[in-house]
């Protein structure tokens, strides 16, 4: 059954009775539907001709029944103009579709497509328009359908215009725009752009996004991806419960930007004694390390610490690469080394050699091979606690780590006798080795002390280098 109202007859006697119902409701998805309240002049009759399979998307499907004066219905077909206004009378239109109807019986269907900007859910009025005639009145009321008081399960909103969903809310207090809930292991929102951004939201005065995951298995209670297609970040959706997850294969995983000097672009904090901020990193190149940090202004830090935010500070680096230390330095090594050219192929040198200044060019060592030679100046370090010399570069160094202070394992050899805990010691003649200095040794001729000890043959013991 179709309802049908009678309006006013037009200039050359026409009448127009406007129908609702099945066709229609399939306007549903565009918050619009002719009138569903009694009004008068109203009667009930039998749908007519339908070619709904032709509309188009987003469309709103009209039925009518048109006659003439004396209201016999017509057949032919006729130019038909669908107007949308905002009041029932006078006004612009705020939109328009002409359609060339055939009509069969006075019996018609058609559509008024092109409205989608204008179609909001609000209540709006349709003015028809046939050929030449003016407008009949009165206008028919539209009124939002039922079902746009919430969305169809598995609705589905497409357009290819920007902002095709906006979703606003001007009450005071804690008013939310947007609420998601998602039940057992589903996601509440899911969003994806082929070029742009995802999810972009904005607030004027609190959270502009907000993330809850409540369950217990590992999820995280908002996770980005920017990738070339899904499979790709599906496998991290469960990576770990973290409160946010970014996940890229060609940008940031999570970008953090602050325009306030008061707050930071990106702030962690755990209150439990954990970490609160990790990186990992596979990427064996110095130009891409876990952690990269650029500082714009000259005489800003690259990274300070202290015990409270804001704090005083017990160290620092700042933009020249120099250290600040409160508390001093201790490193894994035991000895200070410099990174130094040798004579000849590095691969020919040991860790432990004891190594001469060489007579051949400058900053360049060669292995010992003379007793008490003065110009001994250090030992191949197998492991320095800090290296001097060497520039940051990724290319493999050049030279060997020659260590001239601290303890460092050294090739000795009791050629002079055994060597005792505390002896001083000297060039060998046997090449590259240390020996027992001996009572008097010549000034500039000690490495430094054994601190091991070798009874006979050769071997390596720890040595404190203290050039003298």
């Amino acid at each position: 059954m179709k309802i049908r109202r009678f309006p006013e007859r037009g200039a050359r006697g026409r009448a127009l009775a406007f129908v609702i119902g099945l066709a229609l409701l399939l306007a549903m998805a565009t918050g619009l539907a002719l009138a569903q309240e009694p009004e008068p002049q109203i009667e009930t009759e039998a749908s007519g001709p339908t070619d709904l399979e032709a509309i188009a998307a987003g469309a709103i499907p009209i039925q009518g029944r048109l006659t003439d004066q004396n209201g016999a219905p017509l057949n032919g077909t006729f130019s038909v103009t669908f107007r949308l206004y905002e009041s029932s009378s006078g006004g612009t239109a705020l939109c328009s579709d002409n359609n060339n109807v055939t009509v069969q019986n006075g019996l018609f269907s058609s559509y008024v497509d092109g409205c989608y900007d204008f179609v909001t859910g609000q209540r709006l009025y349709l003015g028809v328009q046939v050929g030449s005639d003016p407008e009949m009145t009165p206008r028919q009321a539209i009124y939002a359908v039922p079902y746009a008081l919430s969305l169809v399960p598995g609705a589905v909103i497409s357009y290819t215009t920007d902002g095709v969903l906006t979703v606003r809310s001007t009450g005071s207090g804690d008013s939310d725009a947007l609420l998601a809930y998602a039940a057992n292991d589903g996601e509440a929102v899911t969003a994806s752009s082929q070029a742009g951004v995802a999810i972009a939201s904005f607030s004027t005065g609190y959270l502009a996004f907000q993330g809850y995951g409540q369950g217990s298995g590992n999820n995280p209670a908002i996770f980005g991806c920017a990738a070339p297609n899904s499979s790709i970040c599906d496998p991290y959706r469960d990576d770990n419960a973290a409160g946010v997850m970014g996940v890229s294969s060609h940008g940031d995983g999570v970008w953090g930007y602050a325009t306030n000097s008061t707050y930071r672009g990106l702030y962690g904090h755990n209150s439990a004694g954990g970490i609160a901020i990790a990186g990992y990193n596979s990427s064996n190149s110095h130009n891409l390390p876990t952690l990269y940090l650029v500082q714009a202004d000259a005489a800003g830090d690259y990274v300070a610490g202290a015990g409270t935010y804001g704090g005083t500070r017990t160290w620092r680096v700042d933009r020249t690469g120099k250290g600040f230390f409160n508390g001093g330095t201790q490193t894994g090594g035991a000895d200070f080394a410099e990174q130094i050219a040798v004579e000849g192929e590095e691969a020919d040198y040991q860790v432990g050699d004891v190594l001469v200044i060489s007579a051949e060019a400058d900053r360049t060592v060669t292995r010992a091979t003379r007793p008490f030679d003065t110009a001994v100046v250090g030992v191949y370090s197998a492991q320095p606690g800090f290296l001097g010399g060497a520039p940051d570069t990724d290319d493999p160094l050049a030279g060997i780590p020659v260590a001239v202070m601290g303890i460092v394992p050294c090739r000795v050899s009791a050629e002079n006798g055994p060597i005792a805990r505390g002896d001083l010691l000297v060039t060998a003649a046997t090449p590259g080795h240390a020996m027992r200095a001996g009572e008097n040794p010549p000034v500039g001729a000690v490495l430094g002390k054994a601190f091991g000890a070798l009874e006979a043959g050769t071997g390596m013991i720890p040595v404190l280098v203290t050039l003298r």
